[in-house]
């Protein structure tokens, strides 16, 4: 098969320019967009063959510059009689190699595609204006797409939802993500159904950002059997942490008395026991005073439940400072690097974060107690939609095979006579989390240090 045979098999325009930009070569998809034949282009300089139309001539030069010295470059250019995307590859140090695709072509194809969609469907441009709604939308809608172009759309946003839907369409858009939400829209009939929303950017094969192509289903009927489990679910959580609570607070008592009757035994009649029946006393008053800690523990993980939110900005640095403030008074012998980032800030409850912090700079204190130079850092990654908050230490750390154990209640990695404490801290975090719709994870090996993630939502 000849060379000129291969080319008309293609079912795009493509040709060959020389590196004066002389035609080379020229397929039968090329003669028949332009309307004109092989014979009469060969040898031919491009640029008096065909007009120039908003300087797509110059352009195309450029393009083919870069492509002569190696790199394959794309741009759209306003062929006549429509515009086209053109692809220009080097062909060696001879010349180029520029193949067409039809935009508008593609663009009616796509139409036909997403009208036929059982699917809500949408586009918007690089200036983040909708640019295209499918039939399926307008027909949800009873709106027509002059209507709907632009921001019109958004006329049937339900009122309560229209600026978290905006504030995390355009959050997204400047991040150039994806993105998806939920929202209620008018439909024909009046009612307002809840949509899932799902964008994702489009780009150019030039890497250039072309806009958004989105998708949305109505989950009406899904989110009423969520919202009614959730609700169960809160109730459910509400009884066992209210049990919980009445249970832990009459601990509270009798513990105090074997603890009170322990010391008062203790200093009525040290003189009287022997040194076996006073190790026995101590440890009785160490068993009362640990299920002491435990409850008021579980009492703090209730209440963490049961709390309303107060929810405002957070210096995260000063309660980081704080908490390991508290730590070098409590412990005045030990001498621990503390590397906190200054800065760190996000919305929350303040009082509730202060516990995470406790709980995990006090754990990176305890966990460093065996190493020779310890070290915490705390430090947050930011972005758009959140903040996570790390705190990383070089003290015993654990093996990561066990990690789905660490935020539940009561769950150690640790012996307690190695690394005593409630088993409680960390369960404490991750509901903290919870609570603000963030989540907690962790990242260690054995011996070589840990790091714990907290992530906030903004």
């Amino acid at each position: 098969m000849t060379g000129d045979a291969v080319l008309d098999a293609l079912a795009h325009p493509v040709f060959a320019l020389d590196r004066d930009l002389r035609v080379t070569a020229w397929n039968l998809c090329a003669a028949q967009l332009f309307a004109i034949p092989r014979e009469r282009a060969l040898a031919r300089p491009l640029f008096e063959l065909l007009a120039d139309r908003d300087g797509w001539h110059a352009r195309l030069a450029a393009d083919a510059r870069r492509a002569l010295a190696g790199e394959t470059a794309v741009a759209e250019l306003a062929l006549p009689p429509r515009p086209h995307e053109a692809t220009i590859t080097p062909l060696g140090s001879s010349g180029v190699v520029v193949a067409l695709r039809d935009l508008a072509g593609d663009a009616q194809r796509f139409r036909v595609m997403a009208d036929s969609s059982p699917v809500l469907l949408w586009l918007a441009g690089r200036d983040a204006l909708c640019t295209f709604f499918n039939q399926q939308w307008l027909a949800f809608t009873g709106r027509t797409m002059a209507q709907e172009l632009g921001n019109g759309w958004a006329e049937g946003v339900h009122h309560e939802d229209f600026q978290p839907a905006m504030d995390t369409y355009l959050d997204a858009f400047v991040a150039r993500r994806p993105f998806r939400m939920e929202y209620r829209l008018r439909r024909a009939d009046g009612a307002y159904r809840w949509l899932l929303d799902t964008g994702v950017p489009h780009f150019l094969p030039s890497g250039e950002f072309a806009g958004y192509i989105g998708s949305c289903i109505d989950i009406t009927e899904q989110k009423a059997v969520r919202d009614e489990l959730d609700l169960r679910v809160r109730e459910r959580t509400a009884e066992l942490e209210a049990f919980a609570y009445s249970v832990s607070h009459d601990l509270r008592t009798p513990l105090r008395s074997i603890d009170g009757f322990g010391r008062a035994l203790e200093e009525a009649h040290h003189d009287v026991l022997d040194e076996r029946g006073r190790d026995y006393l101590a440890r009785v008053r160490a068993a009362a005073q640990h299920m002491g800690k435990l409850i008021d523990g579980l009492l703090q993980l209730s209440r963490i439940g049961r709390s309303e939110l107060e929810l405002g900005p957070c210096d995260l640095s000063q309660l980081a400072r704080d908490a390991a403030l508290v730590l070098r008074e409590q412990s005045p012998g030990r001498t621990v690097d503390v590397a906190i980032e200054d800065g760190i800030a996000a919305p929350g409850d303040a009082g509730l974060l202060r516990i995470v912090l406790d709980n995990l700079i006090g754990n990176a204190w305890k966990f460093t107690a065996k190493v020779a130079a310890p070290r915490i850092e705390v430090f947050a990654e930011r972005r758009a939609d959140a903040v996570t908050l790390a705190v990383r230490d070089n003290g015993a750390g654990f093996d990561m095979t066990y990690a789905g154990k660490l935020f539940g209640a009561f769950q150690r990695l640790h012996r307690q006579s190695e690394f005593p404490g409630t088993g409680i801290g960390l369960a404490t975090v991750a509901k903290i989390a919870g609570r603000h719709r963030g989540r907690v994870w962790a990242e260690s090996a054995a011996g070589a240090g840990a790091t714990f993630y907290v992530q906030l939502p903004c």
